[in-house]
Formats: structure tokens, sequence, C-alpha cells
């Protein structure tokens, strides 16, 4: 009688029985999966604030590294305070100089494009190279809003970064800001009986060289150094490739004038070609120039073909 009662119950409940059995049979397997499964171990990022990112072999020496968080610490302390003097008076001489003019106001425009209101800040070593057998430390700092102060309602995140570059000196350690990282003097001269071009100087920022040329038109005939006609006509020559200057001007000389001129490069100082020379390519000397503005292409060419002497002249740069 009981097996008859229990095979009408199994009959009457197998489909719910399976149900359950395939329910249970379920959670066992995972369970189990989940028990075996191996355990992946999640990656782990290091932060160091001291390791090159463009070259991860390259760090700052230990024994400078206390140094360079004390000084950019009191330096944005001083720019968070509006007391731009006193960060002033903590560049080298050479950035306060050729940076910027050993102006104060021209260097606190610079802060409050970066930092219009007080700002947190972090740091990262981001490329370190040499100058006149001097190591340059080149960090990246990173200034963000106190989110804590300003919230983030009808805000968006974002941060300003520049490029501060330390080296040591003797014994102190220098700071330049704003990209700048040296100045140099070339004087390296060339010349013919027409002109004479005179590389005073050069700044180089952390991606781009300033060179300050003067231009001395020693005849009596006007002479075109660049005006549109030819597409590389001051150019930065590398040992593998040239680069044209960043801004297209014309550079006309009348007869017995003068001009001290800046040409700005594009190129990093990282990158470890040297510049070699500033090549002039299409230096003309003409006895009648009308310019090239609103001028009939006829006329223009008429006047190259007819000039008294048409050459190039390359400077080395030292």
């Amino acid at each position: 009688e009981f097996r008859l009662k229990f095979r009408r119950w199994f009959r009457k409940y197998r489909n719910l029985i399976l149900l359950l059995f395939l329910i249970w049979l379920s959670i066992f397997l995972i369970n189990y999966f989940l028990k075996h499964k191996p355990i992946e171990k999640a990656p782990t990022t290091t932060y160091e604030a001291h390791k090159s990112v463009i070259d991860s072999t390259s760090s700052v020496p230990k024994s400078l590294q206390n140094t360079i968080e004390e000084m950019l610490e009191e330096y944005i302390g001083y720019c968070n305070e509006g007391n731009y003097q006193k960060a002033f008076n903590m560049l080298s001489e050479d950035c306060r100089k050729y940076e910027y003019n050993n102006n104060v106001e021209k260097f606190m425009d610079h802060v409050l494009v970066k930092m219009p209101v007080p700002k947190h800040y972090s740091i990262q070593d981001y490329s370190n190279t040499m100058y006149d057998g001097k190591d340059i430390y080149v960090y990246e700092v990173k200034y963000t809003d106190d989110l804590l102060a300003t919230g983030l309602t009808n805000s968006t995140y974002a941060f300003t970064s520049e490029k501060i570059a330390f080296y040591r000196e003797d014994s102190e350690v220098l700071m330049n800001v704003g990209e700048y990282i040296y100045h140099t003097d070339v004087k390296s001269i060339s010349e013919n009986e027409y002109l004479k071009i005179d590389v005073i100087d050069k700044m180089v920022n952390y991606d781009s060289e300033v060179y300050e040329v003067k231009l001395t038109n020693r005849s009596n005939y006007t002479v075109v150094v660049a005006d549109g006609i030819e597409t590389e006509e001051v150019v930065l020559v590398l040992p593998s490739e040239t680069r044209n200057r960043t801004s297209i001007s014309d550079i006309v000389l009348e007869p017995q004038q003068s001009q001290t001129l800046k040409f700005k490069f594009t190129k990093y100082v990282d990158d470890g070609d040297k510049s070699q020379s500033l090549l002039f390519s299409s230096i003309r000397v003409m006895e009648k120039y009308s310019g090239v503005e609103d001028i009939p292409t006829s006329t223009i060419q008429s006047e190259i073909d007819n000039a008294i002497s048409k050459f190039s002249m390359t400077v080395a740069l030292k």
C-alpha cells in the first residue's frame, strides 16, 4: 500500500521533483566551478614620481628627490597665496631673464593661466636630458581644482600642466618653469658681399628652439631673405631632416638695413637630435623688387629672373 501511494505521489509531483533536482544540480556545479577556478591576480601599478615617463630606465637621483619636492611645494604654495614675487625669486636667473625679461608681471600672467585659482598638484618625472655637462630633469606638473572646496556641480573635471626643469649648478639646485630649459650664446656668423647673418643666441624650451638672428644688408640693393615664394626659405638643419620655422613672415632688407629677428622651430629637447645649422635657402639680391602681394605672377618671375644674385647661406650652430 505504501508503494502504491508513493508511486501515485511520484507520478503526481515528478515534474516538480525533476525541476528541483536540476536546480540543485546547477547550484552544486556552479559552486564547484567557483571553488576550483584559479584566482587571477589583478594587475598592480606603482606610482613612481621620480622615474622618467619617456625612458623607464632613467630616474632622478635620490639625493635630489626631496629637494625637488620641497621646492615645488614652496613654489606652488607661493603661487596659490598670490605671492608672485617670492615665487619668481625661486626661479633661476636665466629663466627670469630669458623667459620673463626680469618682469614679475609677465611671470604672473603665466601663473594665472596655469593656476587662476588655488590648485592641488601632482608631479611626474617626464624626461631627463643633458646640456653642457649638466643633467636636466624635466617634470610634468599637473594642477587640479580642490574638488572638496569647489564640488562638481555645474563643472567638469579638468587640469592644466606645464614642464618644470631642475638642474644642479655647483651645490645649488635651480628651477625653470614655463617650459623653459636653457639659454646659450651661439655667436656664429656667415657673410658675403651682400649679406651678413649673425646668429646671436638660442633659447631652448621643452618643445622648441628659438634663435635670435641679426641680418645686415651690406649692399645698395634690396635683399630678399624670405617672402613665401619658396616653401623652405629659413630652416633648422638636423642630422636627418630639416624643420621649417613656426611663424612665416616676409624678410626683406632695404639697402644697408639691419633687422634682428627671432626664429622659432619645433624641436623637443629630448629627441636625441642635435641642431646643426640654420639654412637660408633662397636669398635674392634684387635691383627691383615689387613684393609678392597683389603682384602679377609674371612680374614676380621677371624680377626673380633679373636678380643680381641668387644664393643660399648656412650658419653653423655650436
